[in-house]
């Protein structure tokens, strides 16, 4: 589920007027963050009651969603805009994804290093400007980071994974683990991602199994 709002249209009121609940941490937030995190959170209330559960989504010490029992989810935001994904977990479904508008070329530069490692960039040679395949790389990467943390429970870097190959043409990546992350997760395991172009933004989603 997708919808876009508005940062200047916000106000305290809405979480009431929409049945979310704010959470505590949010007292003291900007309202930028506040209304990425209601518009995020009420998708996902419609989501789940569309499916008969309970409409909360709880927030992780790490302010990872918690899910009901049974399911698993992504939520991501960018650019006023705000999607949310939502499966059962049967199987051992992991899931991950992320939206990300396009990196200039000034912050393309100066992220590069703490994105990419050695020889990654050779995956992402292709039709696309660096920055944009740049920008790629990013949210494939935090795309798996939020498939795998569930299951990890701690954070890792950006080079705990590597680009391996981009199909341009049919929107699709291979990601692969350069570290051990936990039981299952040994380094050199590959992951399958798709990505989408949208508004001036990319999609990137991965759903495997653990």
């Amino acid at each position: 589920m997708r919808c876009r709002f508005r940062i200047s249209a916000y106000d305290d009121a809405w979480f009431a007027a929409l049945g979310v609940a704010r959470p505590d941490t949010l007292e003291r937030a900007v309202p930028k963050r506040k209304a990425e995190y209601l518009a995020a959170r009420y998708l996902c209330k419609l989501l789940l009651e569309a499916r008969g559960l309970p409409p909360g989504v709880g927030s992780g010490q790490h302010r990872q969603p918690l899910w009901p029992a049974g399911w698993t989810g992504a939520i991501t935001h960018s650019d006023e805009t705000a999607m949310v994904a939502l499966a059962p977990s049967e199987g051992g479904l992991m899931l991950g994804m992320d939206l990300e508008r396009w990196m200039s070329d000034k912050t393309a530069g100066n992220v590069r290093t703490g994105i990419l490692v050695d020889g990654e960039d050779e995956a992402l040679v292709g039709p696309w400007p660096f920055p944009r395949a740049l920008t790629l790389a990013f949210s494939a990467k935090e795309s798996l980071f939020k498939a795998l943390y569930p299951t990890v429970g701690e954070y890792f870097d950006f080079d705990a994974a590597e680009m391996v190959r981009v199909d341009w043409d049919r929107g699709r990546f291979s990601i692969r683990l350069r570290k051990t992350l936990a039981p299952g997760l040994e380094a050199g395991r590959a992951f399958v991602g798709g990505f989408y172009l949208q508004d001036g933004q990319v999609l990137t989603l991965i759903r495997a199994s653990f």
